[in-house]
């Protein structure tokens, strides 16, 4: 299996949670989160460097690069940063108490001077002027995502299902609701918009919406089965291939939303996706967490089934080769169809990866594993399949 076909962990240096990555390419992208961090990288996430804001006791929730020199961020209680040399200064355009004003969940710019803010007190904040000033625009919904096609045209997403319009430069928003029968009024926390008219979003129950008319009629097109969690942050780049997040997994579709595949790292907590293409893909969460991958996030390990008779019982075999660096195979039995997952653990018995987790029909399989992203150690692997459970030992030395 190759490396690249993995979400690979990156290292950032803080352990903080993170509220939103964006790129500009695939080398130079931001991240923000708590405590007024900001992250930059120049080299596509191999070195994260912690950016100076002056600012230690703020949520920074969204952030929006218009160029690699301007970038503005905001967050919470009357935030917004700017900086005009690619993050060497950050100023505060507005920097209110802590605890006191409204909070900023959302920023789009359309140039350097001209975006919308999203805040909670049910308005978007435009400037025109490169945030030297701000006129509130309200919505009647907490906008917690906003994107702009031109300076007229531009939607935005909230609590509640809610999804607002403009075509007036956000003057006046028209706002719908879009409920799902036996789930209620979801809340969409992230959209996407894949050119002028094409947009999806993810609720936070699994829903998944897509429009063809940029926000004016949205449908219902699929769901995220076997979410028990809350979607959080989505993003599509093509009309076929998007990525969901929430507070435990990522999932990706290849139909256009219409279904989605639980996909690893098992273990995170989702906030905000960004790709540049449908391969090469970045998610951030809590706590300090990077994800990356360079084939678009399909982590499912190629099974082998070998030969075509069918075992007698259930096994796990020891893995091979044993220690091993950095790939080993591991060999299961199965004596009839059924449901099966296969999964590794690191000695605190946390899930570091999972290898198999489908119906499989009855026959002798071999999965492959790259470790290249953990470290070396000691590690665990278990298998689930018709009531039968066992787990070996395995050691990976690099």
């Amino acid at each position: 299996m190759n490396v690249n076909a993995q979400w690979i962990f990156q290292t950032t240096g803080v352990s903080v949670p993170l509220w939103d990555i964006e790129f500009i390419n695939e080398n130079t992208g931001w991240v923000c989160g708590e405590q007024g961090v900001i992250l930059k990288t120049t080299n596509g996430g191999n070195v994260w460097e912690i950016q100076n804001t002056g600012i230690n006791n703020k949520v920074l929730y969204g952030i929006y690069p218009v160029n690699d020199s301007v970038v503005y961020c905001v967050g919470f209680f009357e935030t917004i940063l700017k900086t005009t040399n690619g993050g060497e200064n950050w100023i505060a355009i507005e920097n209110g108490p802590a605890g006191q004003g409204d909070s900023y969940y959302s920023v789009f710019f359309l140039n350097e001077d001209t975006g919308w803010i999203g805040s909670n007190s049910l308005a978007t904040r435009k400037t025109t002027d490169g945030g030297s000033s701000f006129n509130n625009q309200f919505i009647f919904t907490i906008p917690r995502d906003l994107f702009f096609k031109d300076a007229m045209n531009g939607a935005g997403c909230g609590w509640g299902a809610t999804i607002g319009t403009t075509t007036n430069g956000g003057n006046n928003w028209n706002v719908e609701q879009y409920c799902t029968p036996g789930l209620g009024c979801e809340d969409f926390y992230r959209f996407s918009f894949i050119d002028d008219f094409t947009g999806f979003v993810v609720g936070r129950s699994g829903t998944t919406l897509r429009t063809t008319d940029f926000g004016f009629n949205w449908d219902s097109v699929g769901f995220v089965e076997g979410n028990a969690e809350s979607m959080i942050c989505s993003r599509f780049k093509s009309d076929s291939i998007g990525w969901a997040g929430g507070t435990s997994y990522l999932f990706k579709s290849t139909n256009g939303g219409v279904s989605w595949k639980r996909e690893t790292p098992t273990a995170g907590y989702f906030t905000s996706i960004y790709a540049i293409n449908d391969s090469i893909v970045w998610a951030c969460g809590n706590p300090g967490r990077i994800w990356h991958t360079k084939s678009g996030g399909d982590t499912t390990v190629n099974i082998t089934q070998i030969g075509n008779e069918i075992p007698s019982g259930f096994a796990l075999k020891q893995n091979y080769p044993n220690p091993f660096n950095p790939s080993t195979n591991i060999q299961f039995d199965l004596p009839k169809d059924g449901f099966v997952t296969l999964k590794v653990y690191d000695v605190s018995g946390r899930e570091v990866e999972t290898l198999v987790n489908e119906f499989k029909k009855a026959g002798s399989y071999i999965a492959g594993f790259n470790a290249s992203h953990l470290s070396s150690g000691v590690y665990f692997y278990k298998i689930n399949a018709g009531g039968f459970e066992e787990t070996r030992r395995m050691i990976l030395v690099k």
